[in-house]
This record gives structure tokens, sequence and C-alpha cells, in this order.
């Protein structure tokens, strides 16, 4: 049997879910085939420790998660990639709660944590 589709997603995790989304918004009639290894859960995302990284605090700028990112990549990162990505990196997060994804909250506002190789309190995550 024979199957053909627009797009194939290799992987059930944040990125590839949230990708099929946006693929899906663009064009609503794309056949996307998301495979994943056994079940939903059985994530890199599911399993992994921290979150994502976002300038969502007034005392952070997109300047500093710039310079952050590109020390600790200690010459490995591009700086036009770091740059889009963390100057994206905001309207990303709201985006994701748009779907539904329900960040950890300290009172009205997403609780954020500090993580390797970050100077400021960034990172927001799903009860993790």
């Amino acid at each position: 049997m024979e199957h053909r589709y627009d797009f194939l997603i290799v992987g059930t995790g944040i990125a590839g879910l949230f990708y099929s989304l946006k693929i899906a918004e663009i064009n609503p009639n794309a056949k996307i085939a998301i495979v994943t290894k056994k079940s939903e859960q059985d994530t890199s995302t599911n399993k992994a420790q921290g979150g994502i990284a976002a300038v969502l605090a007034k005392t952070d700028s997109f300047d500093s998660h710039i310079k952050d990112t590109l020390t600790t990549g200690q010459g490995l990162c591009d700086i036009d990639v770091v740059t889009q990505i963390v100057e994206n990196g905001p309207e990303v997060i709201k985006e994701l709660m748009h779907y539904g994804v329900k960040f950890t909250t300290d009172g009205d506002v997403l609780a954020m944590g500090r993580e390797g190789g970050h100077s400021h309190s960034r990172v927001v995550h799903a009860a993790d």
C-alpha cells in the first residue's frame, strides 16, 4: 500500500507537533504524516529537564540572551541564527500557550528558572 504526503514529520515532541500545526495553518489542505517512536508520551520533550529560554522579563534583554548563547556556544553558533531565534522567542511562547501548552506559573506570571549558561531567569517550563 502506497501513502503520499506533502510533509513527513519525524517526532512527536514539541518541535514536531508545533511545526505540524504551523503547516496546517499555512496550508489547511496539506497531507501531513507524523511518525513517532512508540507513543505520544515517548518524546525527548516529555523526558527533558528544563524548558524553553525566552526573554520575557522586563529586567532581561535580547542582547543579554544573545551574549549568553554565543558565550556558551564557544564559537559554534551563527550569530544571525541566534539573533533570529532569541528575538522570536517571546512570540513563540505566546503561540505555544495559544495552542494549549500549560507553562508553570507563579501567580499570574510565568515561572522562569535560571539554567546553565543564562545570566537571567528566562527558562519557562511545564510542570518540570
